[in-house]
Parts: structure tokens; C-alpha cells; sequence
């Protein structure tokens, strides 16, 4: 897990790890405003604002 200052660069990291990686990745926004991205298996503390896989984000329907 990573933190971040904006949602963007969070984002950004998400979608090239999910990509080159080829796993998934979340993000979310933690209590002190910093946004964390984390795999599926770490714990979540925040609001998951994005689900990233194959460096494209999942709509809520796709989550599993």
C-alpha cells in the first residue's frame, strides 16, 4: 500500500500496476485525505472510490 496526495496521481499509479502487473487494484480515500492504493488482500480504511484491472477502471457491476 501506497499513499497519495491527490486522487489522480492514485489513480494513475493504479492503472499502470494493474496494468503491467495483471492484477488488481483499489483505491481509496483514508481518513486524513490521502488516498492509498492497495491490493484486494490488504485491509481498507476509507471510501473505495475506484477498482482498477488490466489498467482500466471496473464499473459496480463488474466488482466481484
Amino acid at each position: 500500500m501506497n499513499s497519495y496526495k491527490t486522487a489522480s496521481q492514485a489513480t494513475g499509479v493504479a492503472r499502470t500496476l494493474s496494468r503491467s502487473a495483471g492484477c488488481t487494484i483499489l483505491v481509496y480515500q483514508a481518513a486524513d485525505n490521502r488516498f492509498v492504493t492497495a491490493r484486494p488482500s490488504d485491509a481498507v480504511s476509507g471510501l473505495v472510490i475506484g477498482v482498477y484491472q488490466n489498467g482500466y477502471k471496473l464499473q459496480s457491476a463488474q466488482r466481484a
